[in-house]
């Protein structure tokens, strides 16, 4: 069983008592080093909390609706441009053919990637690199795409096209 404090007490040697002092003294001195930085971190914290407060909305549901209603507004927003753009598309159309209509012509048709492909092939004897070919068709802007990825749509047209043979590893020539 645990001894009583007096009997502990009178049971140790002065070295022994002096060292519990000092050790109690360090701890007081820590014990108010702990509460200061306690305030410190306390006023940092609120702090940070008024400034969150500031940017950021308050709850997380609001800032959801909020996001929620955005989108609604956006898909209205975008399904509006894009019949815009097709009801203008429509009528540019139109405008062509009216004019060559007037002109007695036929509106002149977009050129097809493999009739480019030719095109720029045909300037070179030797035949030209994949690299070369896309960045010519792409930077001379010779054929007009929406495709993100061109380089995936000018590779099929070369391996599919009849007009153009593969005489090296990545080098083609106009057939």
């Amino acid at each position: 069983m645990a001894r009583k404090t007096s009997t502990v007490l009178t049971s140790l040697t002065t070295q022994e008592l002096k060292r519990l002092l000092a050790a109690r003294e360090r701890i007081d001195v820590l014990d108010k080093e702990k509460g200061r930085l306690l305030k410190e971190l306390a006023a940092i914290e609120k702090e940070l909390a008024k400034l969150a407060r500031g940017a950021a909305p308050t709850t997380r549901k609001k800032a959801t609706r909020k996001k929620a209603a955005k989108k609604k507004v956006t898909k209205k927003a975008t399904r509006k441009k894009t019949a815009g753009k097709k009801a203008v598309a429509r009528t540019a159309k139109k405008t062509v053919r009216k004019t060559a209509k007037k002109i007695g012509k036929k509106a002149a048709p977009r050129p097809r990637l493999e009739d480019v492909i030719v095109k720029v092939l045909g300037r070179r004897k030797k035949g030209m690199s994949f690299k070369d070919l896309h960045r010519t068709i792409v930077e001379g802007k010779l054929f007009a795409t929406k495709s993100a990825k061109f380089d995936n749509v000018l590779r099929r047209t070369l391996s599919t096209s009849k007009k153009v043979k593969r005489i090296g590893r990545g080098v083609y020539a106009a057939a």
